[in-house]
Order: C-alpha cells, then sequence, then structure tokens
C-alpha cells in the first residue's frame, strides 16, 4: 500500500481534530483566584472558598485563635498582592498570597473577620479582587 504526502497529511489533520482542543494554562492566568480561609482549631481545618466557619469549646481550640486566607487558584507567575480589612478598611499588615489574622468567639469578640486581597499580574498589569469572611463561633456558652 502506497502513501503520499497528502494523505499522510489529512490523517494526520484529522486525528489532531478528534483529540479535543483545551485552552492552555496561561502564566499569569487570574481567571480561577480566589480567597480560601480557615479558622485554626484542632479539627484538622481545610481551607474553603469565600466563607469558612468553626466553633469553640473548651479544649478544642485557643480563643482567641487564628483566621488564616490564602490564595488559591492562580497559574505559575508572578504577582503582587495588596490586603484590606473589610471590618475596618486597613491594612491587615500581611503582604504575601497568605495572610493569618486573629480571630476571637463572637462570645469574646465579633467573631468575624472579613478580609479581601487585591491580587496583580507583575508581567501584565491585570488584577483580580477576592474576598473571604471567617466567623468563629461560641459552641459552649
Amino acid at each position: 500500500m502506497k502513501f503520499n504526502a497528502l494523505s499522510i497529511a489529512a490523517t494526520v489533520l484529522l486525528a489532531a481534530g478528534m483529540a479535543g482542543h483545551t485552552a492552555p494554562a496561561h502564566a499569569g492566568d487570574l481567571t480561577n483566584g480566589v480567597l480560601t480561609c480557615y479558622v485554626d482549631t484542632n479539627a484538622y481545618d481545610v481551607p474553603k472558598p469565600t466563607n469558612c466557619r468553626s466553633s469553640w469549646t473548651p479544649w478544642s481550640a485557643p480563643n482567641p485563635s487564628v483566621a488564616v486566607f490564602e490564595v488559591a487558584g492562580l497559574t505559575a507567575g508572578s504577582y503582587s498582592y495588596v490586603w484590606i480589612d473589610l471590618e475596618t478598611g486597613g491594612s491587615p499588615g500581611c503582604s504575601g498570597s497568605q495572610c493569618v489574622v486573629p480571630i476571637a468567639t463572637d462570645v469574646s469578640g465579633d467573631g468575624l473577620r472579613h478580609l479581601s486581597v487585591t491580587i496583580t499580574d507583575l508581567g501584565t498589569g491585570l488584577q483580580k479582587t477576592v474576598a473571604a469572611r471567617a466567623r468563629y463561633f461560641d459552641a459552649y456558652h
């Protein structure tokens, strides 16, 4: 059986078309960027996007504790981060992709931390602002 260059090229193009097309990930893509959080307790806390909550009982965690906020979902790239405490309008004093802030339960404090972060792709200048809210409940009193 003889194959010529044209039939081989047609076969390759047909196979490529059948393979399905997915958009490649680009460095510095902010599309899937999200802010996750968790309140640090003895319960093996897992970061959750946008909203997280935990409850306090004696010996389950310190009160006050800390809320951990972290940017997730970014592709490899170079970014800068500007954090804002949405309760006060000030800076929580964080500079990287993670921010750890004190939080007290709703009986000892307000039980809430609400932060946002503006992510800037240093390669393109594109920006995205994401936010998350952490709640810490007193389940004992």
